[in-house]
């Protein structure tokens, strides 16, 4: 049985008491999540579209392909991952089981409890000076289903980590480490961080579900996105998901942070009252044919919040209906209005074509306002007559200015990180990523080729906060009046300014040890070239973890 189907039995293992659960937002998931679509060549397509995927919306899927009929099947071939009654009980809970499950005789309740950690060890060196980095990561997850129609997640996780220069850099530029918020000094050089999620989530009848939690979302089919994306830090958040056969509506509500006080005045001493600032997204996905589907995005920025705090939202914020608001607000509003679309083609069983497009704004060629990126890629399943190798291949391109807006308060962010691609705009980038599974192990080698037109490129970071002079549009904190040649020119173009080259390669082995947090042991070698003063950084290493989220440090 493929290490994919095993994940995902793990993954709905709590199915049978309710299905309202989501299926972790992580690149293993997604990649388990479309190969099981390419199984199912037959019946309507899974909707893609719009993560996390919700475990009950699937339901033509899970008929077809029954959680009994999976058990089956993994059976016959393989007895690694659904070992039989007799097994012995550690021997269940290290492999194929939660650490902890109560469940109720009548079936009206099913609770798990599991560890979450990450333990990893490297050695870095930028060519100058070489040094151990380290990560020590302890939290848990509770998870339950009550009744057929309630559920809920809870996670937190505890972290201490010393990092690569480029990623300390960051960190202390913006106060934040990348996806996971905020920090404070741990020892010497170390960084010491939180990070807590969760959600409520309640399927009333089979067409919608309604979610009240604090996590992160991602709109699209590829590795990036340049729509909505997991690369920030948590946020709260209401998600209404209606769905109807081919068609699947989402509407997300949610509260964003500036790490600004906004001119609030707090007391001496106390914690700042950092600045909020509401967010509205609509999805629209349509499964057009059993080999085609098609979504269309509209997200708003609305007004942040005043001097003192007070978020005053127009009533506008709680239309739930796609586009509307962006006629009467338009592109260039004070509110940042976002729109765009995906596309995602089934070429062949085991192959897709998928791609977006991103509208920040439109307006002459050249204009600071013509703000447009785009993306294209396909990802394939068992290849070349390779059982088990998976190929994604995408490319990404965002013009200058895009995602910024003329209050930088207003900018397409959370937390002092982008909302959509890590790199901000005015960039070009190809992402390559090649799997392959051999019983338990899994190898992949990640490559990320990005050029970037910035203001210096003697610079170890994509982007440094230029709160004085001109930008080259690829900062989406600065406001739109300080482009370098002025608000109203029309001389801007794709990747301007000077070039700053960043290569990523991430190579690793695994060994996976329980697919339920798909805890893996990994060794791996990371290869960084980008920063213009010291020389390429490199680093390999050791890990212990369960991965059931995504965190990008390859920008």
């Amino acid at each position: 049985m493929s290490l994919r189907f095993a994940f995902f039995l793990s993954i709905l293992a709590g199915a049978l008491c309710a299905q309202q659960k989501n299926i972790p937002l992580s690149y293993d998931s997604d990649w388990l999540y479309n190969f099981t679509d390419n199984k199912n060549p037959g019946q309507q397509p899974i909707h893609s579209g719009f993560r996390p995927a919700i475990e009950n919306q699937e339901k033509h899927f899970l008929s077809e392909y029954s959680f009994r009929n999976l058990i089956d099947l993994a059976t016959q071939l393989d007895s690694t991952y659904l070992m039989p009654a007799r097994s012995k009980f550690i021997k269940r809970k290290l492999k194929q089981e939660s650490l902890i499950i109560i469940n109720d005789t009548n079936d009206k309740f099913h609770f798990t409890i599991d560890p979450l950690f990450n333990f990893q060890l490297g050695r870095g060196n930028d060519g100058i000076n070489s040094e151990n980095l380290y990560t020590n990561t302890r939290g848990f997850m509770v998870r339950g289903d009550i009744g057929k129609n309630l559920s809920f997640e809870s996670s937190f996780y505890e972290n201490q980590s010393t990092f690569p220069d480029y990623i300390s850099t960051y960190a202390d530029l913006y106060k934040v480490i990348p996806g996971q918020g905020r920090w404070k000094k741990f020892k010497t050089n170390g960084y010491d961080y939180a990070m807590a999620a969760g959600y409520l989530s309640y399927t009333p009848n089979k067409h919608i579900n309604v979610q009240l939690g604090h996590g992160k979302h991602f709109v699209g089919d590829g590795y990036r996105s340049l729509l909505l994306s997991d690369n920030a830090f948590n946020y709260p958040h209401l998600r209404v998901t209606t769905t109807f056969g081919k068609i699947q509506y989402t509407n997300l509500y949610a509260v964003f942070i500036n790490l600004s006080n906004g001119h609030s005045i707090t007391s001496l001493g106390s914690e700042p009252l950092f600045q909020k600032k509401a967010a509205s997204f609509q999805f629209l996905n349509w499964n057009v044919h059993k080999r085609i589907q098609l979504g269309l995005f509209q997200g708003i920025i609305w007004e942040a919040a005043d001097s003192k705090n007070r978020q005053n939202l127009d009533v506008n914020y709680f239309n739930p209906v796609i586009f509307t608001n962006s006629l009467v607000y338009s592109l260039n509003n004070t509110n940042n209005v976002l729109l765009g679309s995906t596309l995602k083609l089934k070429i062949f069983k085991n192959l897709s074509i998928y791609g977006q497009y991103v509208l920040d704004g439109y307006d002459v060629k050249g204009s600071v306002f013509n703000k447009q990126g785009f993306q294209v890629g396909f990802k394939g399943h068992n290849l070349f007559t390779a059982k088990n190798l998976s190929i994604l291949m995408e490319y990404n391109q965002v013009r200058p200015y895009t995602y910024a807006s003329i209050d930088p308060e207003q900018s397409y962010s959370h937390y002092n990180q982008p909302l959509a691609h890590p790199l901000g705009a005015n960039f070009r980038e190809f992402t390559g990523i090649l799997s392959y599974r051999y019983k338990d192990f899994i190898s992949r080698a990640k490559l990320t080729y990005a050029s970037i037109g910035t203001n210096n490129r003697f610079q170890i970071l994509p982007f440094f906060p230029q709160p004085l002079g001109s930008t080259m549009g690829n900062n989406i904190f600065v406001s739109d009046i300080s482009a370098v040649n002025g608000i109203n020119s029309t001389n801007n173009f794709q990747n301007q300014g000077e070039q700053l080259t960043i290569v990523n390669i991430d190579f690793s082995i695994s060994y996976i040890v329980n697919p339920v947090t798909n805890m893996q042991l990994t060794a791996g070698f990371i290869y960084r070239d980008g920063d213009p003063v010291n020389g390429p950084f490199t680093m390999p290493y050791i890990s212990f973890k369960t991965s059931l989220s995504n965190l990008y440090y390859d920008f």
